[in-house]
Formats: C-alpha cells, sequence, structure tokens
C-alpha cells in the first residue's frame, strides 16, 4: 500500500505532550517511485488510524515540497474534537487561515521545518496538546501545480478542491484520482475542480486526492490534499421535531471569544441537534434590539453575534460594517436578528425564523486569494432547475451603465479590494434583512418576552398572517398565475408540465411586464415578493444602484452575455407608478427610519432594447454597443464570465422560507 502520511495515534487515557517529525520526500513527480510511489495509481485505501480503538490521532502529509500543499489533521476516532486551535512555533512563517479547524493546510514559502502546537478538547473532553512538525523539502524543478487546499467537511457535506497551475504553464490536462478513503463520486466537469459529496462514516476519516496535470509539451507534475471528513450526526429529514430537518449544518464557531453570548451562539444559532421544544430563550440569546433600549447596536455588539467557519469572515465583515454602510441601515436592520452566520459551506444564504439568525455565503465576502481557497465552490444546487422551460430569465445590479458585479477569474489568484464588499455584500444583506424585518418588524421590538425564544414570538404572527408580507400580498396581489407556477418550477425544483415547457421568452415577458413583481422570485413566495421589493428599492435610493432584469431566450452550455437576447427587460423596475405604493407600503413598516419621499424620487423604469444581447443593454439608454472588452475576449472567457453571473444569481435564489416553517 502506497503510505503518504503518518499517523499518530493517542490513547484516551495518555494525556502527555507528543512531539513528532512528518518526512517530506523532494524530488519532481518522476521521483515518486523513490518515495514509496509507483507510476500507476493505487486503488483508494483506508488508514488504520481509527481502527485500533485508540481516542484520537494525528495524520499528516508526508509528501510535500515547496511549490506543493502541506497538510495535518486531528482526528476524533472515539468521539468528535472539539475547539482545535493550530499555532505555529517554528519555521518560516506561514498564514493558517483555517487555524480553528481540524485541519491545517498551507503552501510552504521555502524549505525547512515548520512547527505547530494544537491545541483541541479531546472526545473523552479533555484539553490537549500536540506537537507538529513537518519537513519541507526543496523542489529539484519549478512546480507546475498546486492543490488548494486541504480542509474539513463534515460528513453529507459537499466538498471542492481546486487545481492551480503555476502562471504561465500550458494545460493539456488535469486528471484527478482518489488515494485514500472510502470512494466517493468525483465531480470534474470543470477540469480545475473535484467536487464530492462527504460519505456517512463511522469516525472521522481522510479522503486524499491527487490531481495531474499534463501540459501540452508532455510534461507531467502531481499535488496531493486531505480533505478529512468529520463524524457528525446531521438531523433527518424526516425528523418533524428537529429544526435543522433534512439540512446540513458545517461547523461554525464564535468569531469573539470573549463575548457574552459565545457560549449560546452555536446553540441557538446552528446546532444539528436544535429542536423545535429547545429552542433558546431570548433571555439567553437576545434580539439585537433588546440591547440597547432600541437604539441601533454598535459594530462591536454585532460582531459580539457573530459566528465564522474561518477568522478572516469575520475580519471582513467588521470592516464592512465600519466602511460600507454611512447610513447605518444595515445595523439598525441587524436588530431584528440574533445572531449572523458566516460559512465557505453556507450556500445559499437565508434567514431562519426558528433561530431568528441570518446565514450568509462566504463567497460575498473574500478578498484574498487564500481567503477565496477556502470558499467552497460547489454550486447551489437548483441552478439547473428550470432545464425543461423555453425561457430564461437574469438580473444585475448597475451603476453608471456598468454592472457593479466584478468578474474575478477563478483560474487567477486576484485580490478584491475591501471597498467592493458593498457591492458583493450589499444587496444580499439588504434582502436577508429585509425577511428578518418581515418576521420580526420594528413594531413588534417593544413587547419581546425574554422568556420566549425568537420563533416563540414570531409563530404566532406567521400563523395567524399577519406578517407584512401578508399585509403586501392582500393589498397588492401580484396576478400572474401562470408566472406563479413557473416560480415553483424555477425554484422549488417542481416538474414542469407540458404548458410551462411551451410557454416561449416573448409569452413570459408579457405575463411579467402587465403585473406589479420586481423579479420572477417574487412569484416563488409572498415573503420573497417582499424582500426582493424592499431590496431594489434600497439599493436604489440609499446607494444609487439599480437594478437590471430581463426576460431572455433560453440559456445553454454555451450562451455568453453577448449572445443571450433579450425579448424584454427593465431597469430601476421599482420605479414603476403601479409598484412605487408596494415599496412606499414595505419601507412605512419595515424601515420606518427611511424617509418615505425618497419613494416618489425612484426614477422611472429604463427599457431594455428587444432584440439585443444581454452586454449590449448594459448601456442605457445609450445607443447599442457591446462593451470593447467584452467583444475583445475569447469566447471561453466569456461564456466562464457569464457562467458567473449565473452563480451569483442562482445564489440569491434561496429559500427564504426554511423546512421547518413549512411542515
Amino acid at each position: 500500500m502506497h503510505e503518504d502520511r503518518v499517523d499518530t495515534l493517542q490513547g484516551s487515557g495518555s494525556m502527555m505532550r507528543t512531539a513528532r517529525r512528518v518526512l517530506l520526500c523532494a524530488g519532481l513527480l518522476g521521483a515518486l517511485a523513490s518515495c514509496g510511489g509507483g507510476s500507476s495509481e493505487p486503488a483508494p485505501s483506508h488508514s488504520g488510524l481509527c481502527a485500533s480503538g485508540v481516542s484520537h490521532g494525528v495524520v499528516a502529509r508526508a509528501q510535500a515540497s515547496v511549490g506543493k500543499n502541506a497538510a495535518a489533521a486531528v482526528l476524533g476516532c472515539s468521539g468528535a474534537i472539539g475547539q482545535p486551535r493550530w499555532t505555529q512555533t517554528t519555521g518560516p512563517a506561514v498564514t493558517l487561515l483555517a487555524d480553528k479547524t481540524q485541519t491545517l493546510s498551507f503552501d510552504a514559502p521555502s524549505a525547512g521545518s515548520y512547527r505547530f502546537q494544537l491545541a483541541f478538547v479531546d472526545p473523552a473532553g479533555s484539553a490537549r496538546t500536540e506537537e507538529v512538525a513537518l519537513e519541507v523539502a526543496a523542489h529539484v524543478a519549478p512546480s507546475l501545480l498546486t492543490l488548494r487546499a486541504s480542509h474539513s467537511v463534515r460528513m453529507g457535506g459537499n466538498a471542492s478542491v481546486r487545481a492551480w497551475p503555476a502562471a504561465g504553464t500550458s494545460v493539456q490536462a488535469i486528471r484527478w484520482t482518489q488515494l485514500e478513503g472510502p470512494p466517493v463520486t468525483l465531480n470534474t466537469a470543470d477540469p480545475y475542480v473535484a467536487i464530492f459529496t462527504a460519505p456517512a462514516v463511522g469516525s472521522d476519516t481522510v479522503i486524499r486526492l491527487r490531481a495531474t496535470l499534463t501540459t501540452t509539451g508532455g510534461a507531467t507534475d502531481s499535488d496531493e490534499v486531505m480533505v478529512l471528513v468529520e463524524r457528525h450526526t446531521q438531523a433527518a429529514a424526516d425528523d418533524a421535531a428537529a429544526v435543522w430537518a433534512g439540512q446540513h449544518v458545517s461547523r461554525v464557531y464564535p468569531f469573539r471569544a470573549a463575548s457574552p453570548y459565545a457560549g449560546d451562539l452555536v446553540p441557538c444559532a446552528y446546532d444539528a441537534a436544535l429542536r423545535s421544544d429547545t429552542l433558546c430563550p431570548l433571555s439567553r440569546l437576545p434580539f439585537l434590539a433588546q440591547q440597547n433600549g432600541g437604539a441601533p447596536p454598535t459594530v462591536e455588539q454585532v460582531m459580539d453575534r457573530v459566528l465564522v467557519s474561518h477568522d478572516w469572515l469575520g475580519r471582513n465583515f467588521e470592516t464592512f460594517l465600519r466602511t460600507q454602510e454611512p447610513q447605518g441601515d444595515f445595523r439598525r436592520m441587524l436588530m431584528s436578528t440574533t445572531a449572523v452566520v458566516l460559512g465557505t459551506q453556507v450556500r445559499p444564504s437565508f434567514y431562519y425564523a426558528a433561530t431568528g439568525a441570518i446565514y450568509l455565503d462566504a463567497d460575498n465576502f473574500w478578498l484574498t486569494p487564500a481567503e477565496r481557497d477556502t470558499v467552497s465552490e460547489v454550486p447551489d444546487f437548483r441552478g439547473d432547475f428550470d432545464r425543461d422551460l423555453a425561457y430564461g430569465g437574469v438580473w444585475r445590479y448597475v451603476q453608471n451603465n456598468q454592472s457593479i458585479f466584478v468578474f474575478f477569474d477563478p483560474r487567477a489568484r486576484v485580490t478584491r479590494d475591501a471597498s467592493l464588499l458593498l457591492y458583493d455584500a450589499g444587496w444580499l444583506m439588504y434582502h436577508e434583512l429585509g425577511h428578518a424585518l418581515d418576521f420580526m418588524p420594528p413594531s413588534a421590538y417593544g413587547a419581546l418576552d425574554p422568556g420566549l425564544s425568537a420563533w416563540g414570538h414570531i409563530a404566532p404572527r406567521y400563523g395567524a398572517g399577519r406578517l407584512t408580507s401578508n399585509a403586501l400580498a392582500a393589498q397588492f396581489p401580484l396576478s400572474s398565475a401562470v408566472l406563479r407556477g413557473l416560480a415553483q418550477v424555477k425554484f422549488w425544483g417542481v416538474a414542469a408540465d407540458a404548458t410551462q415547457r411551451g410557454y416561449t421568452p416573448d409569452q413570459v415577458a408579457d405575463f411579467f411586464n402587465t403585473d406589479i413583481a420586481t423579479d420572477e422570485y417574487n412569484y416563488s413566495t409572498i415573503y420573497e415578493d417582499a424582500a426582493m421589493t424592499l431590496e431594489e428599492l434600497l439599493m436604489s435610493r440609499r446607494l444609487g444602484i439599480r437594478r437590471d432584469v430581463a426576460i431572455t431566450d433560453k440559456i445553454t452550455d454555451t450562451t455568453t452575455g453577448s449572445t443571450l437576447i433579450v425579448r424584454w427587460g427593465q431597469r430601476g423596475r421599482v420605479g414603476s407608478d403601479n409598484i412605487k405604493p408596494r415599496a412606499r407600503a414595505l419601507a412605512q413598516a419595515l424601515v420606518p427610519w427611511f424617509d418615505l419621499n425618497e419613494v416618489d424620487n425612484l426614477p422611472a423604469p429604463l427599457p431594455m432594447r428587444t432584440g439585443e444581447s444581454w452586454n449590449a443593454n448594459l448601456s442605457l439608454p445609450a445607443p447599442p454597443s457591446v462593451p470593447h472588452s467584452e467583444m475583445a475576449l475569447a469566447v471561453r472567457e466569456q461564456q466562464h464570465r457569464f457562467r458567473r453571473e449565473l452563480q451569483r444569481m442562482a445564489h440569491h435564489r434561496h429559500q427564504g422560507t426554511p423546512p421547518f416553517l413549512r411542515r
């Protein structure tokens, strides 16, 4: 068997500190035989680490060099590992963005000895410290490939690993192989990325993957990663009392360890064991509105409620709050929440009335390439729901005839400026917090009972149909039953019938244009109708950013923004005379500090030019023109950009009303 790591075992009764040194082979891929590997790929193997009855153990990669992924992980064998923390003690300095997870991962900048202290709570509940040493050798020739990055995922979760060819490498092929662990099905439709679902395991288990790159000149190089599958029981889909029934709850921890709510955030906001009869009372985790006698919370008070999968998320979210909201809207809107969960495996973003918290996709908050490496690339599971429909629907936000969404090539090591966080996260915050305000409006703050849970306050209003979204639907109802049915197909996965499959783009455009929704998504639920309308209003009047919405020809695998034809579209639809009364009613109920005169000041919608492309319609009402930068791009690059646009649209299409509320 090809062993490419060192296992260190610890019995449950041992309290010793153990120092270990993991020796890493040097050399090119062609020299792997001298390290124990041959030219053929071995079948996946299983380590015996947890089979020997020990409490826990450490595994580490034993074949890394400069330019390759270096990794180690702590495994719980008889139970879960708690509060892991890695600290570098000696060696060339490396940045550890996942230092509070069970898996250590880094790219070694130079050869040498890298030593780390690992502190954790073992399965028996005892605090432990271990010393882990990794010897990184020089690479004889320039590395052509690096995998980023080794990481941890709970069983049932989706994992992704990206292959990074060295700059200037001409790639002919990238081939993925599983070397260790229970067999998984690798989705490598994009050969630069391997995606799989973590299998059910009896104890923490390592899955080891190898990617082999072949250049157009025939040279080859490989790298390997470890994905630690944590044994963690999720709530069963048929468990009627489980708050997270059928949902994947990923590992998070309080961003501020000294927060007065640090011990309550996980069990109250994001714990698979949470049940409808064990919801936390507000005396334990109150709404932010209860903290300052009705005054907006400070940034510090908000950050005391933040759960993260990685510390960088908390840092960037704090930067966002301090620098990107001059009007103070987000802090005021956050008064209707109990917690904010930021996770690299949270997808799509959502609000959950059962806990009173919002849950945000990390893809909206990364700034550096290394931060982006930790974010899951698994697509939204609803991306293919509309495959049987004959039309497409797209949206974007625009300022000065430019999309606010800057394209960052996933195959490039790029940095995002902090000022762009407002563009990537502002609309998302307005939307999710719009849900929070709908379920817990400012008018209800004064009657909050500390003895009840968030859901205990929300349930009576929800059950009686007394939400603002209920009032909106009663006073200003959407009229198109056709679009309501199509929304069930596009956003809920209901199978399309023959009539729905036959609707043309022009027919759908007529249905939409004559109604009063701001987006197709408004038809999915009354809650999304309210949130979408409020989101567009605030983006327009607070940030000066207008929303485009269009009905188009069907989107295919080869579609780009330059080939997608618009059959109907508008910029700033919320400014329509028949939609303004809806926007006014929502603002009055949900954001009472907002000047209602701003609704009257909404500019009238700009019509798109039918028969022209989505990209050509970026410039309104100027003469038709495709931006030169787009025209000059290769077809593959145009397709890649458009796929990224679609991914962002899909991430916005979330379940605003989670399963707990739909039973």
